[in-house]
């Protein structure tokens, strides 16, 4: 489990495992997740399977998925991403690979990747990894999980430990309604392989489908007879039925009682909570074959500090000391031990307890809360495909198989659109529609990678229908790429740690004094320009110092492609397209000369800043030229010098380092040096 970074922790074991075939690019890959967003997919995790990591890609979201597109399409992988149809995905994919809803009874919670790399001379390898991580910002960032890689393995000559699980995967995965190119070509690259001979310490996929060997079965066949308490952690839990849960847990291991870790967290705002339902909590409680625990370890036990931010453990671990340990997405409940998709791995174990027993006092309640799930979808209807065409704009609708209602099969459905309004278009299955360009239903595709469709009836039923989009170069591009010379500052500023607009300062204070200067009727020079001007440089201050403390980092930590990218790169989010809106402005906001003598000012400390890069040599002496053409002309060339003077104090230093800001000049001061 991770302490630190969860972000770093799975990031370099991800990198570790293709790092570690030199030579080799990525093909294809296969993802399951119960939980997908994928904005997140695409800027952090799909950027890992790239030859450089992702090294060479701009910061921004929106420009880096803009590069992915285009690298994906000189470079194709084949990749495919399952997860629960159930759960909301926000957000929309920008780039081509397989979104490929699973649709069960219960949950499809398992969590697996599966890569093919290969060299110039064809020759292949595979990276398999499984854990307890979401394809989420949460799975990924910030809770605390569990994740194991493989070392890379001939996939003609699989480890024999693994070879059963992948194969279980890919069959279960081909009797869903729909798979993707990836999962094709694993299926037949897996059907022949055969097993190398098992290796001492080796490790153990399980894969546990519907219909199924269960977790149970399987964990049975793989227990030893050591009489020794079972440790198990899990982040949620069974609602009924725990005693029989137990039981059939203890039995299948051959352990004769359960130290089963207690969730509790110190940090809520309304004191230390336990992180499940009290009634669930009462009842294990009652069994004598059970006992509460904590963490044994000192470090794991301790509280974080009041600054660090709280972390939620999401791992889920099934450990006999000295036996074996289970890591992967089986959670301590009837669904994940009978009737979920779940993956994971079994190690041998050679460790002492990880728990200890406890004594809770007084406790105080929280559940966490779950996934957010699709509202007033009818699962009886029939499972339905869809597809649009971004060049054609052509949407279609089908069912994935002949549907056992007759009254199904050429069913005319009416489209709902994104706010549950009826959008008053229908569609006949099996049938296409165009869409009207920049329609409402087209543009709820942008955000939206799903429509629902409601048959006929007294009440209509809905169901949901995910959709494949095609021909993504044709689609609309956002807002963001095509920005003015502040909306590039405004990119730039979202490149800091927290919400999109925040930054290193806060503006809000040098923006008050400036508007109380202009209150108190204080003297403005001759040609002092406007005070929302101040305002906008107070703020654009903020952007250009973050952009460029993140390239001197990226600069010492040896990355020059990084530094590359903002210097030169003909993408919006760049140093060079600013100088582009600045020498030659758009008609919606042109730059004020004030403004603009101000970035040029920061673009060229920028590049003196990377002064050993030919591309910043070229954009400084481009910029310094503009410069003195700036200064040349009206305004700035009547301005007073103690003008400029005092704008470069206030607006091309450190946040918090601004000298003289309420500064004014009275006729006939003289400025100090």
């Amino acid at each position: 489990m991770s302490q630190g970074s969860q972000w770093n922790m799975l990031k370099d074991a991800l990198r570790g495992a293709i790092e570690a075939l030199p030579g080799y690019r990525v093909t294809h890959a296969l993802f399951t997740t119960y939980a997908f967003e994928p904005e997140f997919f695409e800027t952090a995790i799909l950027p890992l399977l790239l030859p450089d990591g992702g090294a060479g890609l701009s910061l921004h979201s929106v420009v880096r998925r803009l590069q992915l597109e285009s690298l994906l399409r000189a470079s194709p992988i084949a990749i495919d991403v399952y997860f629960d149809a159930r759960v909301v995905v926000p957000g929309c994919p920008f780039l081509p690979y397989g979104m490929l809803p699973v649709r069960l009874a219960h949950e499809f919670h398992g969590k697996l990747i599966l890569l093919r790399l290969e060299d110039e001379r064809g020759k292949a390898c595979c990276v398999l990894g499984a854990g307890s991580a979401n394809l989420t910002k949460a799975g990924w960032w910030e809770n605390l999980e569990a994740w194991h890689f493989t070392a890379p393995f001939d996939p003609a000559r699989p480890p024999a430990g693994l070879l059963p699980g992948i194969q279980t995967l890919l069959a279960f995965l081909a009797g869903q309604a729909r798979t993707g190119a990836a999962t094709d070509f694993f299926s037949v690259s897996f059907a022949s392989a055969r097993p190398r001979g098992r290796e001492e310490g080796e490790a153990l996929l399980g894969v546990f489908t519907p219909g199924g060997d269960t977790f149970l079965d399987w964990i049975g066949l793989h227990a030893d007879e050591a009489d020794t308490r079972l440790e198990l952690i899990s982040p949620y839990f069974a609602e009924g039925g725990h005693a029989a849960l137990v039981d059939e847990l203890l039995d299948a291991t051959g352990s004769p009682g359960v130290d089963l870790w207690l969730p509790e967290d110190p940090w809520q705002a309304g004191g230390p909570a336990v992180l499940m339902d009290e009634a669930a909590y009462l009842s294990l409680s009652e069994i004598d074959r059970l006992r509460w625990c904590r963490m044994a370890d000192a470090q794991l036990a301790a509280a974080r500090h009041k600054d660090q931010t709280p972390r939620f453990l999401h791992a889920k671990l099934i450990r006999k000391p000295g036996s074996f340990c289970f890591m992967g997405s089986v959670n301590f409940s009837n669904k994940a031990f009978h009737s979920n998709f779940e993956a994971g791995f079994l190690f041998p174990d050679a460790g002492e307890a990880w728990l200890a027993p406890r004594q809770p006092g007084p406790l105080r309640f929280l559940k966490p809360s779950d996934q957010a799930l699709h509202p007033d979808v009818d699962e009886s209807l029939p499972a339905l495909w869809a597809s649009f065409n971004w060049q054609t704009r052509v949407l279609k609708v089908g069912p994935f198989t002949i549907p056992a209602e007759r009254a199904h099969r050429n069913a005319n459905l009416r489209i709902i659109d994104a706010q549950g309004a009826d959008s008053g278009l229908c569609i006949k299955l099996p049938g296409s529609l165009q869409l009207e360009r920049d329609g409402p239903l087209q543009r709820d595709l942008q955000t939206n990678p799903w429509i629902r469709l409601a048959f006929p009836g007294e009440p209509p039923r809905t169901t949901l229908a995910w959709v494949q989009q095609e021909a993504l170069e044709y689609r609309p591009p956002p807002v963001d790429l095509k920005p003015d010379a502040w909306r590039i500052l405004e990119m730039w500023r979202s490149l800091a740690e927290g919400e999109a607009g925040s930054g290193p300062m806060d503006p809000g204070a040098l923006e008050v004094l400036l508007k109380r200067r202009s209150e108190r009727g204080e003297a403005s020079l001759a040609g002092e320009p406007e005070q929302d001007l101040f305002e906008e440089m107070a703020t654009a201050h903020g952007s250009f110092y973050l952009l460029r403390r993140r390239l001197q980092a990226e600069q010492a930590q040896g990355n020059p492609d990084r530094c590359e990218y903002y210097l030169s790169a003909p993408r919006p989010d760049a140093l060079t397209s600013l100088l582009a809106c600045i020498e030659h402005p758009g008609d919606e906001r042109p730059v004020e000369p004030i403004a603009a003598w101000v970035m040029l000012q920061w673009i060229i400390q920028i590049c003196r800043d990377h002064r050993k890069l030919d591309s910043a040599t070229a954009l400084g002496k481009r910029a310094e030229g503009m410069l003195a053409a700036l200064l040349a002309r009206e305004p700035l060339s009547a301005l007073d010098p103690r003008f400029l003077d005092w704008a470069g104090r206030m607006f091309l230093c450190p946040p918090g380092k601004e000298r003289l800001v309420a500064r004014h000049f009275p006729s006939g001061e003289a400025q100090q040096p």
